[in-house]
């Protein structure tokens, strides 16, 4: 595999995310279609979240 298809694929990866999607957007490096489509054919993932509070993290000390 070449750099230039490495760095390709790296690109396109980032294309979505979400840090970066207003700056894309604004460049015209992502259509608000291309987001829509892509936000909506997410999988909702929250049954396997864990809620934790914050004063179970602030209280755990193998976190300190």
């Amino acid at each position: 595999m070449s750099m230039m298809t490495l760095l390709k694929d790296a690109m396109d990866d980032k294309k979505y995310d979400s840090r970066i999607q207003e700056r894309s957007l604004q460049k015209g490096i992502l259509k608000a279609e291309e987001l829509k489509k892509q936000t909506e054919n997410l999988v909702d993932d929250a049954e396997n979240a864990e809620y934790v509070s914050i004063e179970t993290i602030a209280n755990d000390p193998s976190l300190k």
